[in-house]
This record gives structure tokens, C-alpha cells and sequence, in this order.
């Protein structure tokens, strides 16, 4: 799981996919924060790493 703070690649986004889910990658967004957290089994896990790391 990872906060994304800069653009990532195309390549980068599809090496994330094909370790978890294939051809899925899941994602929340902090649209106060503008920033997006990827790379977790569940959008669950993303939303308490938003939480952990100051997201409302």
C-alpha cells in the first residue's frame, strides 16, 4: 500500500496490477488532501492508511 504523491508510470501502475489482482488495481481518493492511495487488497486498508497518515 502506498500514498501517491507524484504521477507514476503506466508501467509502474501495470507492475502493481499484475502482483495483486491482474489487470485491478483498487484506489482511494483524498479529494481534500488531492492524493490518492493504491496497491491494497481492500479500499478498507487504503482508507485506515489515509486515516493513519492525517486524511479526515
Amino acid at each position: 500500500m502506498k500514498i501517491l504523491e507524484n504521477i507514476i508510470s503506466n508501467v509502474e501502475l501495470k507492475r502493481i496490477a499484475k502482483a495483486s489482482f491482474g489487470d485491478l488495481v483498487k484506489a482511494v481518493v483524498d479529494v481534500d488532501r488531492e492524493l490518492v492511495a493504491i496497491d491494497a487488497e481492500l479500499h478498507s486498508d487504503l482508507e485506515a492508511l489515509f486515516l493513519e497518515n492525517g486524511s479526515k
